[in-house]
């Protein structure tokens, strides 16, 4: 099952449906257009934008890392993780996601 951040980012189009879409997500259903951000599996990217699609793989669903966003289509998945990035700069001064959030790595 996917961890999800406690203070989850939501697009504006994702915040209609978010519960039930995220039920979807973890119980591995068809969510189209629907886009996770998430940490990054290597220390070379700031975030990582992963489409549900490849979440009903369950090698990949398995291997997610914490889900730190949710939106809906690619261009809000986009504009999400530009708030996220200005949100963290704005109150650290730096860019480190993983940190701003206080998200403990397992």
């Amino acid at each position: 099952m996917l961890t999800w951040h406690v203070h989850l980012y939501v697009g504006e189009k994702a915040k209609k449906q978010v519960r039930r879409t995220m039920g979807r997500i973890n119980r591995k259903k068809p969510t189209p257009g629907v886009y996770l951000l998430t940490l990054p599996h290597n220390r070379k990217n700031v975030m990582e934008i992963v489409s549900t699609s490849v979440l009903l793989q369950e090698p990949a669903h398995m291997r997610c890392p914490q889900v730190i966003g949710i939106a809906r289509g690619r261009e809000e998945a986009f504009a999400l993780m530009q708030r996220i990035i200005k949100d963290t700069y704005a109150n650290t001064g730096n860019f480190q996601v993983e940190a701003y959030l206080n998200i403990r790595k397992a």
